[in-house]
């Protein structure tokens, strides 16, 4: 039997190898090559044999990172570190991955490197294809302007962009892969991000339960959340097939405002409807009433002349000029109160000290006829039209003075401060007082606690407009039902008008 050639069995090995196999000495020389090296290189051997490694590297940079990398003994078992760009023959290059042994001598000198170099192409162009899709995908995250984000199964956050960071306000800058959403919900709280989730509270904690049952169980339904700076959110949780959820988060503050706006003139509009039936009727009545009286007194006036009487005729002449006259106040009354826009659009800054300072001198004869004492303290200023704040002022002075008490001499008091951006603006007397049960009645458009005008005359159209004027500028007016030394009045007032679009 033939004794076994090792000799023979390597060389086979070598020659049939599929990957190429290039030896090469100290001196960087390639001194052998196998079949598969010179077809992947496509040098016949004469002229690929006793040259210079360098030969194979596409460029002098890639030639120096092997240098470095053989120096620094990098691992060549790890792509990454051991991937290098080729050139053939052709000068078409390839990327390859290099494996390298070196072979010793008896000292354990090295005499020369074994390299197998596998074509790695098509891998790499893979990776770099994945790379450019992972690239785009990232791009197009931060390029949507709504926040998005998944989490794992374990509701770990996975991914985020950088709008969902936004959303997140306080807790944005604490995201990073690995936190769960209840984490950020609580960072979110406890910086104040959502106005209905107060710390410390029960309705808070309930909030956030509530976020978390939506989180971990949703039902497809997207959700509207106020969060800070009066801003509104959609929130979306999708439950995807491999356990994860994806979620996403829209800011449609101009939306919800839009949808509160188009609510409040609803409202408005019905509340407008149904002062319009009242003010039907009231003026109906207030206006059908001297128009009786003048067909009543034009008649007995007709019978008079018609008998030959003239006993009766000038007393009846005087009423008929009572009751015209009384349908012209109840007319100018209705311009006055027709002609104040519900919401005003020009307005000023106001110090409500010279209103009411100006209020006095134009009232200043019946302040002297009343002998009323006035008590003004600091007054806050308010953006508003301030003929209007003019007109509110006055008839809540001119009513404080008409009824006054008899038996005492009338003090009006008038004060006011600024909180949370309201102003309070209070006018007080010591007068005949109101009773609680007309606290509402008194500002609806004439109505009279006192029919006989002899006594305390007028439309009963005062407080109408008055509480006309305040809601034109966003405002309220109220009687202090707890105040029993005479009337007070409180007028609210922001102390910035919402400017209409």
């Amino acid at each position: 039997m033939a004794a076994f050639n090792e000799d023979l069995v390597f060389k086979a090995l070598y020659e049939t190898f599929p990957d190429p196999v290039i030896i090469i000495d100290a001196e960087r020389v390639i001194r052998s090559a196998n079949n598969a090296a010179l077809r992947q290189f496509g040098y016949p051997a004469e002229e690929f044999i006793d040259r210079s490694v360098r030969l194979i590297y596409a460029n002098d940079a890639e030639y120096e990172k092997r240098l470095r990398n053989r120096a620094a003994r990098v691992d060549e078992t790890a792509a990454r570190t051991s991937n290098y760009l080729y050139v053939r023959c052709d000068g078409s290059t390839f990327s390859g991955h290099l494996r390298t042994t070196p072979l010793l001598d008896d000292q354990g000198a090295e005499l020369a490197l074994i390299g197998i170099i596998r074509d790695v192409s098509d891998l790499t162009e893979a990776v770099g294809e994945r790379q450019k899709a992972s690239d785009m995908l990232n791009a197009a995250l931060e390029a949507m302007p709504e926040g998005f984000a998944i989490f794992d199964r374990q509701e770990r956050l996975v991914v985020y962009n950088r709008a969902y960071q936004a959303i997140c306000g306080p807790a944005g800058a604490a995201l990073k892969p690995g936190i769960t959403a209840e984490e950020i919900l609580l960072l979110a709280r406890q910086g104040g991000h959502y106005p209905d989730a107060l710390p410390g509270t029960r309705e808070g904690d309930e909030w956030i339960a509530s976020r978390l049952r939506d989180f971990r169980h949703p039902d497809g339904r997207p959700r509207i959340y106020r969060y800070a700076d009066d801003r509104w959110l959609r929130v979306e949780n999708i439950k995807a097939k491999d356990g994860n959820t994806v979620v996403a988060r829209v800011d449609v503050t101009d939306l919800k405002r839009a949808e509160l706006a188009l609510e409040r003139q609803r409202q408005e509009l019905e509340h407008k409807n149904e002062a319009l039936d009242q003010f039907t009727a009231t003026v109906s009545h207030d206006l059908k009433a001297p128009l009786r009286h003048i067909s009543m007194f034009s008649e007995m006036i007709e019978d008079d002349l018609a008998a030959g009487s003239q006993a009766e005729l000038a007393e009846n002449a005087r009423h008929l000029r009572d009751s015209v006259k009384r349908m012209n106040r109840v007319i100018d009354s209705l311009l006055d109160y027709a002609q104040i826009a519900h919401r005003i659009t020009h307005w000023t800054e106001v110090r409500l000290t010279d209103i009411v300072a100006e209020t006095l001198t134009i009232l200043a004869s019946d302040v002297q006829d009343a002998q009323a004492t006035f008590e003004v303290g600091d007054l806050p200023e308010v953006e508003g039209d301030p003929e209007l704040l003019r007109r509110l002022v006055q008839n809540l002075i001119g009513n404080a003075i008409k009824y006054r008490h008899a038996d005492r001499q009338p003090v009006i008091r008038i004060h006011g401060g600024v909180a949370d951006q309201i102003v309070e603006l209070v006018v007080e007397d010591n007068g005949i007082g109101i009773d609680p049960r007309f606290s509402t009645r008194i500002f609806e458009v004439f109505q009279r606690l006192h029919k006989d005008e002899t006594v305390y005359g007028g439309t009963g159209i005062g407080l109408a407009l008055a509480k006309r004027i305040a809601e034109s500028h966003d405002g309220s007016i109220r009687l202090d039902t707890t105040f029993r030394e005479g009337a007070r009045f409180i007028v609210l007032l922001p102390r910035r008008l919402r400017k209409a679009n």
